[in-house]
């Protein structure tokens, strides 16, 4: 048959009659493709609804949204320990003697496989609005690599028990490169951000007042089981300025041990040892160089403490030097005064010669130092976000708080790109940083080395 010749009218009909039978197969066909197709649609939603069950509700509202449950894999990406845990594990089973990793060495392994933006997040302490993880805070934690969260009940973050549990378990779930240190600052007395859920908790005057040791470090394990409770693993307390100025804010509100520096010493170093002892939540020493004799707020404004090297050394400074001297502290954090016997020019949080001159190279500490809030007036009044935060990593600071935003934190860690692209701040500075925040980080539990 040529190949446009017609059919005949026999061969028309034998077609017709092929195609006429053929077609109830042929719909049976589609059908059974059809039915696999729903019946594989029907496996995969079942599938999300048990994986939605396990993750909860609350994954799917949370940055990764439904992604977290379709692709789990891909949101986990980011997290870089796996891959860590991995290569370090490759490396050691190479060599059949090589001993185990040492908490340094581990760090320093995770340290090699950040990227420049990675390690910045870590250094940053940041806050939020709200009760329930959200957008901005997604955007912080993911986007930025933010490191460490800092609560506030004036923030609307604790609002009763299974609130603030869920909200740092949705943290720790969201973080996509390392686990976040969750803050907060648990003094008790009239700084009891969980009065209304636990009940009230005795200030540091109440407990200095006993004269018992065995009394104050009771409060730290009591303190830390609190915290624990929450999945909060970092307390910004104890204060451990010594109380000389009755008009203070300091006095009034009963925040400090006592008035001599030994009894501080000894009754923050007990409080300090309860606290820790879990190796589930680390303390820190506030707020350094020593606000006890400050009669203006950094809240809102910047004071001046005109004691001489010698008297801040004798009295504020002493309990620091103790305690460090002890093995006992972690993390520091450094406000803002000026303090003209050590740095006429600087605020004391942006000041090289106290933070690296006198906490490093004078007191021996080698732990995380961070600022107050670079928000506050004693700090905002003179200097930019950008700058504040630029210069408080060049005085030696390892983590900077302020920043409640997105577009703040934005804001801050260009100042440090910025100071790190003109040479003025070196990568192997932030790379010092980064190991402390993470030693810190391996002390209250959060980074183990993995088994061998």
């Amino acid at each position: 048959m040529e190949p446009n010749t017609p059919l005949t009218t026999e061969a028309s009909d034998r077609e017709t009659t092929r195609q006429q039978r053929d077609q109830p197969a042929y719909f049976d066909e589609q059908k059974r493709k059809s039915r696999v197709k729903m019946a594989g649609l029907m496996i995969i939603l079942l599938l999300l609804v048990i994986q939605t069950s396990n993750q909860g509700l609350s994954q799917l509202t949370s940055g990764q949204g439904w992604a977290s449950v379709l692709y789990p894999q891909m949101v986990t990406q980011n997290n870089i320990l796996p891959v860590i845990n991995q290569a370090g594990h490759i490396d050691q089973t190479t060599t059949r003697h090589q001993a185990s990793l040492t908490p340094q060495q581990y760090i320093d392994l995770i340290v090699s496989h950040l990227t420049r933006d990675q390690k910045l997040g870590q250094m940053m302490m940041v806050q939020f609005v709200g009760a329930n993880y959200s957008e901005a805070l997604a955007s912080m934690l993911n986007q930025y690599h933010v490191g460490n969260i800092l609560l506030f009940s004036a923030n609307g973050n604790i609002i009763d028990k299974d609130q603030l549990k869920s909200l740092t378990q949705n943290i720790r779930q969201a973080s996509s490169a390392l686990p976040p240190s969750i803050a907060l600052d648990q003094e008790g007395g009239t700084v009891d951000r969980l009065q209304q859920l636990d009940g009230p908790r005795p200030s540091e005057a109440e407990i200095g007042a006993t004269n018992s040791i065995e009394y104050a470090r009771t409060i730290g394990k009591q303190t830390a089981a609190d915290l624990t409770s929450y999945g909060i693993n970092l307390n910004l307390a104890p204060v451990v300025d010594v109380d000389n100025d009755p008009t203070s804010e300091l006095h009034q509100d009963m925040r400090t041990f006592g008035t001599t520096s030994d009894s501080v010493t000894r009754m923050a170093g007990a409080y300090l040892q309860g606290l820790q002892e879990s190796q589930q939540v680390v303390g820190t020493l506030k707020h350094f160089p020593g606000l006890g004799d400050a009669s203006v707020d950094p809240h809102v404004g910047l004071p001046t403490i005109t004691r001489s090297k010698a008297e801040l050394e004798n009295t504020d400074w002493a309990p620091y030097h103790a305690l460090i001297m002890q093995g006992l502290v972690h993390a520091i954090m450094v406000t803002h005064e000026m303090i003209p016997a050590i740095d006429p020019n600087k605020p004391s949080s942006l000041s090289p010669a106290l933070v690296q001159g006198i906490l490093r190279q004078e007191m021996g500490f080698q732990g995380v130092i961070m600022t107050d809030s670079l928000t506050m007036a004693g700090i905002a009044a003179y200097y930019s976000p950008d700058q504040a935060a630029a210069l408080a990593i060049e005085a030696g600071s390892d983590i900077i708080m302020g920043a409640s935003s997105p577009d703040e934190v934005a804001t801050m860690l260009n100042g440090i790109k910025q100071a790190l692209d003109t040479g003025t701040l070196q990568p192997a500075r932030i790379d010092q940083s980064v190991r402390r925040i993470l030693l810190m980080k391996y002390q209250m539990g959060l980074l183990p080395i993995p088994k061998q």
